[in-house]
């Protein structure tokens, strides 16, 4: 639902009339740097909490306050050396008009670092609810912020007096930079809300638990930079290896279109909240739960990929996405497989973090990262856009291979591989046929979806009867 809010507000953040496409690109672009500073600021925090609060060694809340203090100096001392070196950072990195942006940035990686291990603490005690009123009402707030400014504001602009109050606040030209300010607030908002949880931490330091929390999450740091490396870096080279005249306008073509992936993020995230918790307990045959949990994940993603890329008129037809940038639409099957690729890897990586071969994940992103690096510098300056959305796909497939061969090689899991290539291969072809052969009409699209369906039920009910009875 928080995706799906902050999905609602592309149609507002793409209008012309609201933010520029370059703009647009810098807002892609800003986004893309947030998520690589929070897997430094988080520093495998959250996963180390899971871990060491089942330790019995330790207590729960000195291992949570310890999570959260390395979080609050990491974060206090970033932000920090960002305000002090704020013009050299912008030179940088293109910003030398808006500092003040990469500032405002830190200061929303800092709120939702802190954040972190208080929302990993409610997932690891089950507490649904508080996690859902504190998530929704973050982004709901910054939604609803966006909404008067994007939406009401622009309406009673055109009948504003010139000296009225709203001309002391809106500013068409300045969109970019308040849905940044709206985040800030959003994200103030979240801290408020923690406060109970925040109160409690204890400033004791254990320095025998940091060393074991450190050493444990090192390696996850290092194969989540990897990782988030592979997941936005194209965004840099599209700004370094491009015109300059065109590299924002592509940055925000690709961003637009990866916002129709987040109907697959939707379902990876919210497996992903409830995965970790489940496995970390290893009740019961542990590698059979994960052979049964990884072909319905596939199913299910396959399913989810092949109705997005069939239904494409309709989600054209809805007008979320302004249609200035559909024409880097044919992109869109090719991120979606590649965020299907990107969640089986996931399930594959389970096993290494919780027999503590956490340097596995490193080698696998840095594996993957070989290959972010060649595929962009080799396809992003001849295909543009294209080029970065086939080297995310590329880089994915590689990966997800090396995580499987390592999953193989060091704990053997017999994952159900007939029923798995058969979904995946139906829903790749299926997708060629309807998007590619048929040019994404939505009759064809119903009739290859509405097969993939039958077949689906009529080989998984008996198994999905057995399994709802028990």
């Amino acid at each position: 639902m928080a995706r799906l809010l902050n999905f609602a507000l592309t149609p507002l953040h793409t209008h012309p009339d609201q933010i520029p496409k370059a703009d647009y690109g810098l807002v892609n672009d800003l986004y893309s740097m947030i998520a690589f500073l929070m897997v430094i600021l988080t520093f495998g925090m959250e996963t180390a909490f899971f871990r060491f609060q089942r330790d019995d060694r330790y207590d729960k809340d000195q291992v949570f306050s310890h999570a959260v203090i390395f979080t609050l100096f990491s974060g206090g001392l970033l932000l920090s050396l960002t305000v002090i070196f704020k013009d050299s950072l912008a030179e940088a990195l293109q910003y030398e008009d808006r500092p003040f942006l990469l500032v405002w940035m830190m200061a929303i990686v800092v709120m939702e670092a802190i954040a972190a291990v208080p929302f990993a603490r409610l997932r690891a005690e089950n507490q649904a609810l508080r996690f859902l009123w504190i998530r929704l009402g973050t982004v709901g707030l910054m939604v609803l912020l966006n909404l008067i400014y994007f939406k009401w504001f622009p309406s009673l602009y055109q009948e504003a007096a010139a000296d009225s109050w709203l001309n002391k606040i809106y500013d068409p030209s300045k969109g970019l930079v308040y849905v940044f300010l709206f985040n800030l607030i959003g994200n103030l908002f979240m801290i408020l809300l923690f406060l109970p949880e925040l109160m409690k931490v204890r400033f004791r330091i254990d320095q025998k638990l940091v060393k074991k929390m450190l050493v444990y999450s090192s390696p996850l740091v290092l194969a989540g930079l990897a990782g988030i490396i592979n997941e936005k870096a194209q965004y840099q080279f599209m700004k370094y290896l491009l015109p300059e005249d065109t590299n924002k306008i592509s940055m925000g073509t690709y961003g637009a279109m990866t916002k129709i992936a987040t109907f697959m993020m939707l379902f990876i995230q919210a497996f992903r909240f409830a995965a970790e918790p489940f496995f970390f307990n290893r009740e019961g045959d542990f590698q059979t739960k994960m052979s049964q949990v990884m072909k319905y994940f596939v199913m299910l993603q396959s399913l989810i990929f092949l109705g997005l890329v069939c239904f494409t008129d309709f989600l054209q037809w809805t007008r979320f996405i302004n249609p200035q940038y559909y024409e880097g639409w044919h992109i869109v099957p090719i991120l979606l497989f590649a965020n299907l690729l990107l969640g089986i890897n996931f399930n594959l990586n389970i096993w290494y973090k919780l027999e503590n071969k956490t340097r596995m994940g490193i080698y696998i992103n840095f594996f993957g990262l070989a290959f972010t690096l060649a595929a962009n510098l080799i396809l992003v300056p001849v295909f543009d856009y294209t080029g970065a959305a086939l080297a995310t796909l590329i880089s994915f497939a590689a990966m997800t291979a090396y995580s499987y061969y390592l999953n193989q090689k060091h704990q053997p899991t017999a994952y159900p591989l007939r029923a798995i290539t058969f979904y995946l291969g139906f829903s790749l072809l299926g997708s060629i046929l309807s998007y590619y052969l048929f040019d994404h009409y939505w009759l064809s699209g119903l009739l290859i979806f509405g097969l993939y369906g039958i077949i689906l039920i009529w080989l998984e009910w008996p198994q999905l009867k057995t399994i709802r009875r028990s």
